[in-house]
């Protein structure tokens, strides 16, 4: 722990260690970790696809070919690139191209309605939009709506937009640390889009870090269904298996019935994913009558959205393995990550490079052991929101620490504890109520597969309400749930009211999205 003065205030920083020998490993730009392993190792599986499997000489060289055809399209160094696609191998060389010519990738998952994907293009002023049809019909429907051509072109059928003369390309440093690689547009997000800009550095350190902290390898092959428009998808799963030389098996959408197919074949040593992604996988393994034997498994990995220990204990019990956890945002990622798996739902240790704040609403430190809001920067800081310079000033201070808007305690080992998010705490009666301590909860009943706590104002006050779904073949009582949460809560953190509902929303990285559950009509 260091102290730093922030606006003539001392604060307590907390370090995760020198980062500098492992930053002097990464390249000026993200492709070459591809162009390292087509060299070293050509033969290697890089992808595996269905039944494709692509070295790394292939990908490379695909990577290549795609570069080519950008830039005889128009495509110059710092313009933006759209490439609209489910993930599968044409998406991963185009978003590798891209860097290639020093362009920004703007990746883009097809199953977003048009709508949202003509916001993201236009705000972005993106130069050309690719549509990724090998694999894809939804992107198919999109190229023909919007009237792109369509070729052959690498990996299968592409579709062009007409280049956008309009856009200016954004000035390219050449420093890695500072030249945007990738501008991911954040879930959940209201109104104009916010795209957060992810250095090259940022990225690879993504992959960098994890790599050496789980110890893969070459013999490695990890499983990814999370979409590489999002940084779990891109940077945690992606770019971990390229910095290793290892292989990922890579699928369009998440299936419980693939995960296990690949499972018991015996070729993918680890999977990482929301934890949601694990209960929806259990169901359906319990459901099928099928045996989650971990095989070559050796690592299960979580991140990207709160971990309950029922759910932990219950994955643990399905696969035999001890579970990894994490903790980042797509503005800084990664902030905590565990190196063997955690005890109980610690997300690990800050990462080399990573420094926190931990600050109460009167912007004082916390100390160890209690709750405070989480202000990061380090080496995987982005650079800022995309044209909207008012964002990301709101949330950075002078010292260049941006807030999380999560609650967070840190103990005398290190290890740090996800408490929950500062816009969800509900203030009732004069109390703080978590909404992650009541979910946690409430997870615990047997028979529950998700739960999401929203506050519900009630004249002077906040009511706790609590969305439940059930598991897969579970019929849950609402009075039974009332009993439990009046025997392991305090009064004012049970929930007023309790809503069982068969089909919770979620995003495309599987997290409840809480913004799309309706209490209208409720008494």
């Amino acid at each position: 722990m260091s102290v730093i003065l922030v606006s003539g205030k001392e604060h307590n920083v907390y370090c995760g260690g020198d980062a500098g020998p492992m930053l002097s490993l990464l390249p000026e730009r993200f492709s070459l970790i591809l162009k390292k392993w087509s060299l070293m190792t050509p033969d290697n599986p890089a992808l595996i696809f269905g039944n494709t499997v692509i070295s790394y000489n292939e990908l490379w060289a695909r990577t290549c070919d795609a570069a080519d055809r950008m830039r005889q399209a128009g495509v110059r160094a710092g313009d933006r690139v759209a490439i609209i696609a489910e993930n599968g191998p044409q998406s991963i060389a185009h978003i590798f191209a891209a860097s290639e010519l020093c362009a920004w990738a703007v990746p883009i998952n097809a199953r977003s309605t048009q709508r949202e994907l003509l916001a993201i293009t236009e705000f972005a002023d993106c130069r050309l939009t690719i549509f990724c049809l090998a694999n894809s019909e939804v992107s198919e429907d999109h190229a023909n709506c919007l009237a792109a051509s369509v070729e052959d072109g690498v990996f299968g059928r592409l579709a062009f937009s007409v280049l956008n003369t309009e856009a200016l390309p954004e000035v390219v440093y050449g420093d890695k640390s500072q030249d945007t690689a990738v501008l991911i547009f954040t879930s959940g997000t209201t109104g104009a889009p916010k795209g957060v800009m992810v250095s090259h550095q940022h990225l690879m350190y993504m992959g960098a870090n994890m790599a050496e902290l789980r110890n893969f390898t070459a013999k490695d092959c990890l499983y990814n269904s999370s979409p590489v428009s999002h940084v779990i998808g891109l940077g945690t799963v992606l770019l971990t298996a390229f910095w290793a030389g290892a292989s990922v098996e890579i699928a369009p959408v998440f299936s419980a019935e693939h995960v296990v197919h690949s499972i018991a074949s015996g070729r993918i040593t680890c999977i990482t994913g929301v934890p949601t992604l694990f209960g929806r996988l259990i169901d359906y393994a319990e459901g099928a009558g099928v045996s989650l034997d971990a095989g070559r498994m050796r690592i299960l990995g979580t991140a990207g959205a709160p971990l309950t220990l029922a759910l932990k204990n219950r994955i643990e019990k399905a696969f035999g393995l001890g579970l990894h956890n994490s903790y980042a945002l797509s503005e800084c990622n990664p902030v905590a990550r565990s190196g063997s798996p955690v005890l109980d739902n610690e997300v690990g240790k800050l990462q080399p490079g990573v420094e926190v704040l931990l600050l109460n609403a009167e912007g004082n430190d916390v100390g160890l052991n209690a709750p405070g809001e989480i202000w990061v920067r380090g080496p995987s800081r982005m650079l800022g929101y995309y044209k909207n310079e008012a964002a990301t000033s709101n949330i950075t201070n002078e010292a260049g620490f941006i807030a999380t808007g999560d609650l967070a305690e840190i103990d005398d080992l290190g290890q740090m504890r996800i408490v929950g998010r500062l816009k969800d705490v509900i203030i009732r009666s004069g109390f703080n109520v978590y909404p992650a301590e009541v979910e946690n909860v409430i997870e615990k009943i047997p028979g529950v597969a998700l739960v999401a706590v929203l506050g519900r104002n009630s004249e002077d006050n906040e009511e706790v309400i609590a969305f439940v779904q059930p598991a897969i073949g579970s019929v849950l009582d609402s009075e039974d749930i009332r009993i439990y949460c009046r025997e392991n809560l305090a009064p004012y953190k049970r929930p007023s009211q309790i809503i069982i509902s068969e089909d919770l929303p979620l995003s495309e990285t599987g997290k409840v999205q809480k913004n799309m559950l309706s209490m209208e009509g409720l008494s």
